[in-house]
């Protein structure tokens, strides 16, 4: 498969120098990468504990080489991880119709680049594929159903390596109002809860907290209301994450962390297989189990969506009395 256009990629940083280079270093190694444009938006130093490793990237920045270019973006004053992405992104639409985005703590295949652009010519006009994802989950069994499909369809989205469509960037910001005003109707919160039960508990919290979803939560949420829209994954990942050491904003802590000793793709190429609809609906179920939550859980979920639906209906009979 012959790819018709290179998609730029796009890393934001700060000071996370180690996971930067590795980030950096994995990308310039993947096929391809003499033929992408490499652009990163280093952020402005928050607090005193972000200088160290800032300045150790602004020293690196000049050491990048194996690209076609190399663009970077630096702040005078500190925009923050969303600002600096969102506003780095808007740039880089001017130029193209397509990005491929990834947070500088992620380590690629050889092959994610060839993956993700053949994926962006191949999906384009699906209007109900939204992005092309390069993470898989880390599924016991991933290796062994390798033999059929290498990709399938799921209604999930990871941003830890992704391409996309300018075209379908979709306006993905779920204000606390529109998150309400969403799950008032039982029929969307039924949806999510199908796909991703702990979602619905989440999304209950970024309500409760007055906070806008994060862009992954974002698109995973919109694509809960558009039931026919789903992304593309990897059945073997192209991308291993470091984040979960505490450095960074939306990941916690995890000891004996298995994100980083996760197994990824080693080749350098990638073609799309022949599609088979029997083993899409088997790595489907694999993935739900590997989000699948004890029924404890789900039951203190449906419990806080309860006082939620019988909060606003409340209010609403307040209102009309008055």
């Amino acid at each position: 498969m012959e790819i018709s256009q290179f998609a730029p990629v796009l890393i934001p940083t700060l000071n996370r120098y180690e996971h930067l280079r590795r980030c950096v270093e994995s990308l310039s190694r993947c096929t391809h990468a003499d033929k992408t444009d490499l652009y990163i938006a280093l952020d402005y130093p928050a607090n005193d504990s972000h200088w160290e490793g800032y300045n150790k990237i602004k020293d690196y920045l000049n050491e990048i080489s194996g690209f076609k270019s190399v663009n970077i973006i630096i702040r005078d004053k500190n925009f923050g991880a969303t600002q600096n992405f969102t506003d780095a992104r808007e740039q880089i639409f001017q130029k193209y119709d397509r990005i491929i985005f990834s947070e500088d703590d992620n380590e690629f295949s050889p092959n994610f680049l060839d993956y993700i652009n053949k994926g962006l010519d191949k999906f384009e006009n699906d209007e109900n594929v939204l992005a092309v994802c390069g993470y898989q989950f880390p599924l016991l069994k991933s290796r062994i159903v390798a033999n059929y499909n290498n990709y399938y369809y799921y209604r999930s989205f990871s941003a830890w390596g992704v391409g996309i469509w300018k075209s379908k960037w979709r306006v993905f910001q779920f204000s606390p109002v529109i998150l309400e005003k969403s799950l008032k109707n039982w029929k969307n919160a039924l949806n999510l809860y199908k796909r991703n039960p702990g979602s619905l508990l989440t999304i209950l919290n970024f309500i409760k907290n007055k906070k806008d979803l994060y862009g992954d939560m974002a698109i995973g949420f919109y694509m809960s209301l558009n039931t026919q829209c789903h992304c593309i994954f990897p059945v073997i990942s192209k991308v291993r994450n470091y984040g979960h050491d505490g450095s960074g904003i939306h990941c916690g802590v995890i000891t004996n962390d298995f994100f980083i000793s996760q197994e990824i793709d080693t080749k350098t190429e990638f073609e799309y297989s022949f599609f088979d609809t029997e083993f899409d609906k088997i790595i489907k179920k694999e993935v739900f189990k590997y989000f699948d939550i004890r029924n404890r859980r789900k039951i203190l979920i449906f419990y806080k969506y309860l006082i939620f639906l019988i909060k606003h209906k409340l209010l609403r009979i307040f209102y009309e009395k008055r």
